[in-house]
């Protein structure tokens, strides 16, 4: 089985990974609810003001301001954070202007419940219902203790929605979680497995690599541990499997934030390094490789070669990226392995 610290590096990789997906899939939809919520309060402006614009736009601000900050930050959940916790603030502007605890839009507080599941681990499903429901009460029986004891029903009736829209929402991900747990992990190493590979090639295949267009380069590194039947065949299945998991935990710990790591079959091994020029794909390259020499993985004498290939001009065709990194592997393992080969 994967050592504890293997496996716990594994599912933080899974996290944040999740996390920037959902954020990709869901910034439309979260927009046309920003749109949707602005068009309802603007037909009550003439009754409850204007006020409501400002929090409106700092809710929608602050996405924006995470959307463009959290997929190079090592912490990406720091900034989902801040930004979703904005968007509790903004419903609770909006129901103390058209009435606390009678406003007619109570019930809004159970979009942000929506995306709590997805978002966060169940601890911070936890913290974030209990900042909803404290934000909740100072926008309703804060403001107004007395209207709020004699509209007690639509109160209780608006928490009860709340809370079992957070219970539902977060069984239904948790089944997502447990499926693409099976589906995209490798279960000895913990790395990413063939599956995810696909999806994330899929994602880079076709975008612009020429940066006057908006575009970025992306880098390939093809790895493979030389001489590894040898380890199989001298020291028995048990050392090859724990030398694989120590080199996938060597690996990943040398890895910028933002890179993502493949295990593709075998002791081969896949690097995706996105937004990477040919200088950064040899400097990270050669800190793998460094890093697994030095290590010893499981007290076993091990090296790797890698194969490194870069986008070319235009943009990124994957199966060419692919090829070209085989390729200058296979020229790597020719000229006498543990080495670092660039595909021209």
């Amino acid at each position: 089985m994967p050592r504890p610290e293997l496996l716990a590096a594994a599912r933080k990789d899974a996290r944040r990974e999740r996390l920037l997906d959902m954020e990709q899939r869901v910034r439309r939809y979260r927009a046309a609810c920003f749109a949707i919520l602005a068009l309802a309060l603007a037909s009550a402006g003439p009754e409850i003001g204007w006020l409501w614009l400002a929090p409106l736009a700092g809710g929608f601000a602050g996405f924006a301001v995470a959307d463009r900050f959290m997929r190079a930050s090592e912490r990406p959940w720091l900034w989902v954070a801040a930004a979703w916790g904005a968007l509790p603030l903004l419903l609770g502007g909006a129901v103390i202007a058209s009435g606390g605890p009678t406003s007619p839009v109570l019930m809004w507080f159970a979009l942000p419940a929506v995306t709590l599941g997805a978002r966060f681990d169940p601890w911070g499903m936890v913290v974030g219902t209990a900042y909803l429901l404290v934000v909740f009460l100072l926008s309703t029986v804060a403001v107004d203790p007395a209207s709020a004891a004699a509209h007690h029903q639509s109160l209780v009736a608006a928490v009860a929605l709340v809370l079992s829209t957070v219970i539902l929402s977060g069984a239904l991900v948790e089944s997502d979680r447990a499926h693409r747990r099976r589906s995209t992990l490798d279960p000895l190493t913990g790395l990413f497995n063939r599956n995810a590979l696909e999806q994330r090639l899929a994602e880079l295949d076709g975008a612009p690599c020429d940066r006057r267009k908006g575009g970025q380069s992306h880098a390939l590194l093809l790895c493979d541990l030389d001489h590894f039947k040898r380890v199989n065949d001298e020291l028995g299945h048990a050392a090859g499997d724990a030398v694989l998991q120590d080199v996938a935990y060597t690996m990943r710990a040398v890895l910028r934030a933002g890179d993502s790591i493949y295990r593709i079959g075998g002791e081969e091994i896949l690097v995706v390094l996105p937004g990477a020029s040919e200088k950064d794909a040899v400097g990270v390259a050669e800190r793998l490789r460094q890093a697994v020499r030095k290590r010893r993985p499981a007290g076993v004498g091990v090296t790797i070669s890698i194969g490194a290939a870069v986008t070319k001009p235009d943009t990124v065709n994957t199966d060419d990226l692919v090829a070209r990194a085989d390729a200058a592997l296979y020229s790597a393992k020719a000229n006498g392995r543990d080495a670092v080969y660039v595909a021209n």
